[in-house]
């Protein structure tokens, strides 16, 4: 079944990846992506491939996103999410020192 979402919403998708001691990057499953809008909070976490997705009412922006991992360095960002569109926000985050 697909559904199709409100005019007024958009979505805000992406990948984590976290950085290797070799220089270079994998999928972090299991980390917490939250999502804090004017008048409403998420909180998502990463697939198996990192990946995550969610529909929000794009007049609840900006977004201040929080990527958060055990052993890695939290990583921060402000987005504005489009009405039908797809923003994305993909992340790579630095192990911890």
């Amino acid at each position: 079944m697909h559904v199709n979402p409100p005019k007024h919403w958009g979505k805000y998708a992406g990948t984590v990846l976290g950085a290797d001691d070799a220089g270079g990057t994998a999928p972090l499953a299991g980390a917490t992506v939250r999502l804090d809008a004017k008048t409403s909070s998420h909180t998502l976490t990463t697939a198996e491939d990192g990946t995550f997705a969610l529909w929000l009412d794009a007049r609840d922006a900006p977004l201040t996103v929080t990527v958060t991992k055990d052993g890695y360095q939290p990583a921060t960002a402000k987005v504005k999410i489009e009405k039908g569109e797809t923003t994305i926000g993909d992340f790579t985050l630095k192990k911890a020192p």
